[in-house]
């Protein structure tokens, strides 16, 4: 069973009661897939005996679930929690500061299936109900077969993690996960800015160039404006795809924006217009104002970094196969190739590396070390 939670009384009473538990089960659903305008739409806590559905748009004070989820002796306990801690901070600027991750846990597990469902399915023998998975959370009132579906993900999360805790200590991979659970608090406030503009993180936006780069930055603007505007996810306007195909053979007039795939005759007479504007102001550009792919970071040549990294994989893989681990979860292709060209000469310089672990300097640095060189 579980509890709507829509004043600030009840709140108060639930995070007093939460408060007791050295764990927390905690989720969010969020009004990402429907609206522009990301929010967090409805918060799942779970106790072993309890769950609360908290309704942030009806409670107005919040300070104690914030203090709840920063208090480092309570374990915040979220399956893939990469996502619900960037919005957490985001819209509460709260840090959440001890951590289980049960996708994580799930990893050094070598798990063949990694989502909730799958994880729950095998060891509760739990079916989670899916089917509003894409439903729009921010509707009012919240229907009961959707607060039951919420509900579900939270329920039995603390239980899930409690046997996971003991395969992890069996395998020897407690410090493991404990070195990653620590490392997500400081996930929401690395900087996005590496990622570049957002034109640039559509699928298939870098394959284009020059003028086509140039016509992309102008109809995304366009799209996130209308986005914005009528609150709808972007890709409720048109899609990344109609995006790519404007800018790869930009249409003149009308007739040929109407036989672009996807866009449809509503959304052609509805946008139309603004859409060639669009177009136009971009091929108006002259070349200087193109915009310009960020090249790779070049290296002095090496001939033999290539081996180098080749005897690395191989011998990252055999060790993943002896301990029955993905090998990118052991070691990433990336971590391997820094550690190709920089070459450490010993464990000391190896365990200053930007991006590697201690659990990965212990279980990994000799047998890599090795095959550097």
């Amino acid at each position: 069973m579980h509890q709507l939670v829509q004043d600030d009384g009840s709140l108060s009473e639930a995070v007093h009661t939460l408060a007791g538990s050295r764990s927390v089960a905690l989720d969010t659903e969020a009004s990402s897939f429907h609206r522009y305008h990301e929010r967090i739409c409805l918060i799942q806590m779970s106790d072993r005996e309890r769950t609360y559905l908290v309704d942030p748009f009806a409670v107005k004070d919040t300070d104690g679930m914030v203090a709840l989820w920063s208090d480092p002796g309570t374990e915040i306990v979220i399956h893939d929690a990469d996502f619900d801690l960037r919005l957490i901070k985001r819209s509460y600027g709260a840090r959440v500061n001890k951590i289980f991750d049960t996708l994580i846990a799930a990893e050094f597990m070598n798990e063949p299936e990694l989502s909730l469902q799958a994880l729950l399915r095998k060891y509760a023998g739990v079916e989670l109900d899916k089917r509003f998975q894409k439903a729009d959370w921010s509707k009012r009132p919240l229907p009961l077969a959707m607060q039951e579906y919420a509900a579900m993900d939270t329920a039995h999360l603390l239980a899930l993690r409690d046997l996971m805790e003991n395969v992890l200590k069996k395998l020897g991979r407690w410090s493991w996960a404990q070195e990653e659970f620590a490392l997500l608090t400081e996930l929401p406030y690395r900087s996005d800015e590496a990622a570049g503009p957002g034109f640039l993180r559509i699928k298939g936006a870098k394959r284009l160039k020059g003028k086509e780069l140039a016509v992309l930055r102008e109809v995304h603007a366009w799209r996130e404006g209308v986005a914005e505007q009528v609150d709808r996810a972007p890709f409720m306007v048109v899609g990344n795809e109609v995006l790519l195909q404007l800018s790869s053979s930009p249409p003149s007039n009308r007739k040929e924006l109407a036989q672009v795939k996807g866009l449809g005759e509503r959304n052609s007479d509805r946008y139309g217009t603004a859409i060639l504007a669009a177009v136009e102001r971009a091929l108006a550009l002259p070349k200087a104002e193109w915009p310009k792919l960020e090249r790779p970071k070049r290296y002095k040549r090496d001939e033999n970094y290539e081996r180098r990294l080749k005897r690395l994989k191989e011998r990252r893989d055999v060790l993943a196969a002896s301990m029955e681990l993905n090998p990118g979860v052991l070691c990433p292709n990336l971590l391997l190739a820094h550690i190709a060209r920089t070459r450490p000469a010993d464990l000391s310089t190896l365990r200053q590396l930007e991006g590697i672990r201690i659990w990965q300097v212990e279980n990994l640095g000799a047998a890599l070390l090795e095959v550097v060189d």
